[in-house]
């Protein structure tokens, strides 16, 4: 592509946002605030390609053009008077990354009575709302996600690393709804800045607590068109960042814990982290991994940081710390996924129908590990040993991680 017509920055406005939603909704400057930050983090990072930049600031508009589009509607439809949340949930899969939560997400949203939402619910056109019936529309939707994604790659002339790192299904992790409202990951990733700019917005709880009113305005929304039966689950990461938050939110929710063993999921981490923002840089230029891995363990550090705090405040609260809380350990999950499952359901008081197990051994059949590739990591990478592990995360293994 010509550089005349790559971006090099971008002008961020309300200007399409409607008074009434401005009104009502007063957190949509906060969120502007936020996109601002990614914005100048973008548009200062001399580390990226021309190609790359013009990616991010790219997603960044279109994520708040979306943020806008939905107050929009939600306003102008009166979605909120349509159809309130399930009693119970949502439930939130969180914990560190790489801890098998993709398996076990696909595996909770077999239950016919639940609903995770699709990638095409989250992400390109996703108005106006659109029900899980509506097929046509989302397979129209999906076929545009894809032309994206191969314009993309023949912009960068290269090929997606992510399939190995990040397979792709129906539904999809709900950090697309996070983006809507300025929670960028590869800002903070690929950012030289990361331990200044990014942390005055990335961490910060006044800025996640208005990514979580509009998470759950946007829940809302799809939830007018389609309710489940029983309960909504989403699945992030991200969501470790924000569990007051989230609890505060959604006072009904439920949290699914993942866990495993460290000397795993930091060099796996690592590298699906390259596998995802490599697109950024030049494809000949390998320097840029170590400003990935640096990025990437600080923040794994911090998601400890804030998982640890969260639970020994509970703890210390003598609440009913676990209640609305079930943690999976990634060894029972690979060996007994069915029975791992079963004991959630237990748990939290949910039915259990001979329907849902079928789909779920259907979905373990069709959807063997590595089907889509395999990615590859080492602890060198990452320039750790199991013992500098074992020191530097002794309170998370002993807390989570000791048999």
């Amino acid at each position: 592509m010509n550089c005349q017509y790559l971006l090099s920055d971008i002008t961020l406005h309300e200007d399409d946002l409607m008074d009434e939603a401005k009104d009502q909704f007063d957190f949509h400057t906060t969120i502007l605030n936020l996109f601002e930050l990614n914005r100048q983090v973008v548009v200062e990072n001399d580390q990226v390609t021309d190609i790359g930049r013009h990616l991010l600031l790219s997603k960044l508009e279109k994520a708040h053009t979306t943020f806008k589009e939905v107050l929009n509607y939600i306003v102008s439809q009166n979605v909120l008077s349509k159809c309130s949340l399930p009693e119970f949930g949502p439930i939130f899969v969180c914990g560190l990354p790489r801890t098998g939560s993709t398996l076990l997400y696909n595996l909770l949203a077999c239950d016919p009575n639940c609903r995770a939402p699709f990638t095409t619910d989250m992400s390109g056109e996703c108005l106006p709302p659109i029900s899980r019936s509506n097929t046509e529309e989302h397979e129209r939707r999906k076929s545009m996600l894809a032309q994206e994604q191969q314009f993309c790659e023949n912009l960068l002339d290269r090929q997606s690393m992510l399939a190995a790192s990040h397979p792709s299904y129906l539904i999809e992790e709900d950090f697309l709804i996070l983006e809507h409202a300025g929670i960028f990951i590869p800002v903070m990733r690929i950012s030289p800045t990361c331990r200044t700019l990014v942390d005055t917005f990335y961490y910060n709880e006044i800025y996640r607590g208005a990514v979580y009113k509009y998470h759950k305005l946007f829940l809302s929304m799809l939830n007018s068109v389609d309710k489940p039966c029983s309960h909504w689950l989403v699945k992030a990461p991200e969501h470790s960042f924000s569990l007051d938050i989230i609890l505060r939110h959604y006072t009904k929710s439920a949290l699914i814990m993942t866990h495993r063993k460290l000397e795993d999921v930091l060099p796996s981490h690592n590298r699906s982290a390259w596998a995802f923002e490599n697109i950024y840089f030049d494809k000949n230029d390998q320097t840029k991994k170590d400003l990935i891995t640096m990025n990437g363990l600080r923040y794994i550090d911090k998601m400890i940081d804030h998982i640890m705090k969260f639970r020994l405040d509970r703890i210390a609260k003598d609440e009913e710390s676990d209640k609305n809380i079930f943690d999976v350990l990634y060894d029972d999950l690979i060996k007994e996924p069915i029975a791992t499952v079963r004991r959630i359901y237990a748990h939290f008081g949910l039915r259990w129908t001979q329907e849902f197990e079928t789909a779920m051994y259907t979905w373990l059949r069709d959807n063997p590990q590595g089907k889509q590739g395999r990615h590859t990591y080492n602890l060198s990478d990452i320039g750790l040993t199991r013992e500098d592990i074992g020191s530097r995360y002794a309170p998370y293994i002993h807390l989570f991680l000791r048999s």
